[in-house]
């Protein structure tokens, strides 16, 4: 039995006419002219010749194992594979299942000069592959950078002018938007809320549905419903026919292009920082009232320690609900200290905040004790370290400056920006931590001593909690046993 193999993908069948039928008729006359009859087809309609996970190709592999294949005419060689790998390993399989492989542009053999000829087709094949891919990603980004948007991601809001590659606003979607945006700002409402406030209000979105959680959440946060839509904001690549690696770009990668604005840029900002206020002081991050939250670390190992509560069941009586603080180390696997767990045990949070208090206060009292840290920390002024920090800044934001200006040029690839982009920003992030961490010491130094007399007056958790995280030391716990003990160490 004989065989051909037709392949070609959507957007090659519109660019180049590489039809299935073209390439059929051509390869049974190619067999026939050969004297060959007994042909059955393998067709791969839409699928990229870059991945060998093509269903045509899979059972004409399979066929070539039993042995029942004698020949394979195929029209071309990037019509087998666009990778030269690929094509070299299907060739193999080929020669060593005793069949015989013939191209319509071309005769192939297994001689030294046939597979130099065949790999010279294929790295050309390959080399055109990558050379479409990076005219079409550098005409994308040009496109952009003049003010148009590439393509149309159907955005609530919008309507699609294709003709000018812009959004125009839809008056009726924008309507809903703007009481989205009143309810949040005025109403103080959250993405749940303003969700399930809608549908009782009967106000609903495209296809008669109600608008989700999750589109509300996206009005409320992206930005071009302010007027500014950014580009390029992800890199996809394929990995399969099916699969994609989709990963995020530097910031400054992105691309800004103009929009009609929805909402001025003031209601945009407004309603992020509601958001935020609302994600503080949701009811699921305030189910106990823990003092040292957030300042807690631990005695042993020196890691964060966080506040949590569990319920334990009782011999008599129902369910009662403990609260504790416990090292990152034992809870958070991606925590662990040296890929193993702190051996520091949980310490119940409200006998530690009360034993903590106090003793910060008794601490407080004693103005020798006050004044001796205050001497030693004028000492230790860090404003010469914050200086050097803030030049630092300016220089990794120039190069930042730098690339994105040579990427948005063509004078740089995608590849190598995102590479140096991503190694400046760890720079910044560092550098940030320690400038921040030189600021606060400084804040600290420089604050006003308190009086005993001010802490006792404070009665709420929050005055409570504002006094600890001013506090010029590091609060630290443990428990190895029955017993807790802690100590204020200096930061």
């Amino acid at each position: 039995m004989n065989a051909i193999y037709c392949r070609v993908s959507t957007d090659e069948q519109a660019r180049k006419g590489y039809s299935l039928e073209d390439q059929r008729q051509a390869c049974l006359k190619h067999l026939l002219e050969m004297g060959f009859a007994d042909i059955e087809e393998y067709i791969d309609d839409g699928y990229s010749g870059e991945f060998l996970e093509r269903p045509g190709l899979e059972r004409l592999r399979s066929s070539i194992q039993t042995g029942k294949i004698d020949y394979i005419a195929i029209y071309d060689p990037d019509r087998l594979s666009r990778n030269l790998t690929n094509q070299l390993i299907l060739a193999d399989e080929i020669e060593k299942s005793g069949a015989r492989l013939t191209f319509v542009t071309g005769d192939y053999d297994c001689s030294p000069e046939g597979r130099l000829f065949f790999s010279m087709k294929g790295a050309v094949a390959a080399y055109e592959k990558a050379k479409i891919r990076e005219r079409t990603c550098r005409g994308r980004r040009a496109k952009a950078t003049k003010g148009k948007v590439v393509s149309n991601a159907h955005p609530f809001g919008y309507n699609w002018d294709k003709e000018n590659s812009m959004y125009t606003i839809n008056e009726e979607e924008a309507r809903i938007i703007n009481i989205i945006y009143d309810m949040c700002i005025l109403g103080e409402l959250g993405a749940r809320s303003i969700t399930l406030a809608l549908m009782s209000q009967g106000i609903i979105g495209r296809k008669g549905r109600p608008l989700s959680i999750c589109t509300v959440s996206r009005i409320l946060s992206k930005e071009m419903y302010c007027g500014t839509h950014y580009q390029f904001k992800q890199s996809v690549r394929k990995t399969g026919q099916n699969t994609r690696e989709i990963k995020n770009n530097p910031r400054e990668l992105w691309i800004p292009v103009k929009i009609p604005a929805i909402v001025t840029r003031e209601r945009w900002e407004n309603a992020q920082l509601q958001t935020k206020k609302n994600k503080k002081n949701s009811k699921r991050n305030a189910k106990h009232n823990y003092l040292l939250k957030g300042v807690l670390r631990c005695g042993l190992c020196g890691r964060n320690m966080i506040a949590y509560s569990r319920i334990g069941q009782r011999k008599s009586g129902p369910p009662k609900t403990y609260y504790y603080y416990s090292c990152i180390a034992n809870e958070s696997g991606s925590n662990l200290a040296g890929n193993k767990k702190c051996l520091a045990k949980r310490i119940p949070a409200d006998s530690l905040d009360t034993l903590v208090w106090q003793s910060l206060v008794e601490t407080i009292k004693n103005e020798t004790l006050v004044n001796q840290y205050l001497f030693d920390h004028q000492l230790k002024n860090c404003s010469d370290e914050i200086e050097q920090l803030h030049k630092l800044e300016l220089t990794l934001q120039k190069k930042k400056l730098n690339i994105t200006n040579w990427y948005r040029l063509n004078l740089i690839d995608g590849v190598s920006a995102q590479k140096e982009l991503i190694a400046i920003n760890r720079e910044l992030e560092k550098n940030n931590f320690a400038l921040a961490s030189a600021t606060e010491k400084n804040n600290k130094i420089n604050q006003p001593a308190l009086l005993p007399t001010d802490f006792l007056s404070l009665l709420t958790l929050e005055e409570k909690r504002s006094i600890i995280l001013h506090f010029p030391y590091e609060i630290r716990a443990i428990r190895t046993n029955d017993e807790f003990e802690f100590w204020f160490q200096e930061c």
